[in-house]
């Protein structure tokens, strides 16, 4: 696995997705609910590829939004490793939207920790 994901005009999110009503308020913005669920759902699977096996989240800094998500966007998700511990990892995650004129945003960027956790949810090494 590269030890980073690509960033820039060449990079690859590891979770794409739309914004859809479901996860939006009467005025067509996206939940950060929903957001922080497509996160959690991007940053662990890179977790778990990195400490090979499963993880927990253990802890997310504090988001602060750039531009909102509406309605029909496209929802792109990045990670980064910052740390590769004896039992732990920590990612940059980073989030952008696009519009569907084209327009590229960015929406906001968090580091987060998870612990890599045996079949009976107990912390194990990497």
């Amino acid at each position: 696995m590269q030890e980073n994901l690509l960033h820039a005009g060449n990079r690859q999110p590891v979770l794409r997705v739309r914004a859809e009503v479901h996860g939006t308020n009467v005025h067509g913005r996206v939940h950060m609910g929903w957001l922080m669920g497509q996160i959690d759902l991007a940053g662990s699977a890179v977790a778990e590829r990195l400490a090979r096996g499963q993880v927990t989240t253990v802890a997310v800094n504090a988001f602060q939004f750039a531009n909102p998500i509406q309605l029909g966007d496209f929802v792109s998700i990045y990670a980064d490793k910052l740390r590769l511990g004896q039992k732990s990892v920590t990612l940059k995650i980073t989030v952008e939207t696009e519009r569907m004129s084209g327009e590229v945003l960015p929406v906001t960027e968090l580091i987060s920790t998870y612990v890599a956790i045996d079949d009976d949810g107990r912390s194990r090494l990497i």
